[in-house]
């Protein structure tokens, strides 16, 4: 047995053992098995012995082969191999010629798909044998579970001064990985209850600060009512016969009118004004015109209970017509009272508004 064979034999045995002991203790360890094929560039001074004479090679990616490797990854990091191949290359005569390569590498891997390899081999080739040191770096690529591919670069030096490299790709299947562990079954979780909109509002029971509210309303994000400003007024007009100041039948029903409305929002207050016409002094007509003013006022007091600190009254004489005081028509029109009130309130605000 020469030197290289004895080497190898040694490195993977230790190896092996070693690869061995540490899957049984951590099942880490993965043989493999594959085929591989590639070019080899030959040293320019190689030389082949072909029918008695000495022949040289022709240079560059000269020579192919293909062959077997075998290994076995022990940890996580570490593995090794050993690999036969069968090569043939072209020399210049026209011919060529053929022999075989056996080695063994150690490999290293610096991520999951990246690795590097060093190693001996012992390479026959035109009668010719020489041990080489062979170092090299590749990239594996997972298939499925059981099969790898891999291409792999590789430059040799042997003891006689011959460097030589070689590119390969190739296959491995590793025996025993195991499979994926199968997801844990999921326990059904039980169904639970809808989130209850109790108010039927749009807003759950569980953010709904305004339970209870009236399904026509429009509510906001809490489940409370949206209201809006709503200005409401009232306003109050009764004519007066000529120099008059007793409310005319036909208009108690306005008096009574704006006094349902100063009952019903108690905050308002009244200001009647009192107008005339422009017959007879300025001075008679702001008298009229004030107890015009004030017989609605006394009306609104007595007759209807409303408060008296409510009910404001003021004359304005003949100093603000409503028209021009130019006919009979007209001057009827003047002979008045006047109140105007309002009051803003928040109204809620219906859906579809």
């Amino acid at each position: 047995m020469n030197r290289l064979a004895a080497v190898s034999l040694a490195v993977l045995a230790g190896l092996s053992y070693t690869g061995t002991v540490h899957a049984q203790s951590s099942n880490e360890g993965e043989w493999y098995v594959g085929p591989r094929i590639g070019p080899m560039g030959t040293d320019s001074d190689r030389l082949a012995l072909e029918d008695g004479q000495l022949v040289k090679f022709k240079g560059g990616f000269d020579t192919a082969f293909y062959g077997l490797e075998a290994g076995f990854k022990f940890t996580p990091e570490w593995g090794t191999r050993v690999y036969l191949d069968y090569i043939r290359g072209d020399v210049e005569v026209g011919g060529s010629s053929t022999g075989h390569v056996y080695g063994a590498d150690l490999i290293y891997s610096f991520t999951e798909s990246v690795y590097g390899t060093i190693g001996l081999n012992e390479t026959d080739l035109g009668e010719f044998s020489d041990t080489f040191l062979r170092v090299g770096a590749g990239y594996r690529e997972q298939l499925n579970r059981n099969w790898d591919v891999f291409v792999e670069g590789a430059v040799q030096q042997s003891e006689g001064d011959l460097t030589e490299f070689m590119l390969m790709t190739g296959l491995r299947y590793y025996f025993g990985r195991s499979a994926a562990p199968a997801p844990a079954p999921v326990a059904p979780q039980p169904q639970q209850a809808a989130p209850a909109d109790s108010d039927g509002d749009g807003v759950l029971d569980a953010d709904d600060l305004c339970p209870n509210t009236q399904p026509t309303f429009k509510v906001d994000n809490t489940g409370c009512v949206v209201y809006a400003d709503e200005t409401i007024t009232h306003e109050l007009m009764i004519n007066f016969a000529f120099d008059s100041a007793v409310i005319p039948a036909e208009a108690q029903s306005e008096v009574r009118e704006t006094a349902d409305f100063l009952n019903e929002y108690p905050a308002v207050k009244i200001l009647i004004e009192g107008h005339t016409d422009s017959v007879g002094t300025v001075e008679y007509n702001q008298g009229l015109s004030e107890r015009r003013a004030k017989s609605v006022g006394d009306s609104l007091i007595n007759d209807y209970g409303i408060e008296q600190d409510r009910v404001d009254t003021v004359g304005y004489s003949e100093n603000r017509p409503l028209v021009p005081n130019n006919s009979k028509e007209n001057r009827a029109k003047n002979r008045r009272i006047e109140a105007k009130m309002s009051i803003t309130k928040e109204k809620p605000v219906t859906k579809g508004n």
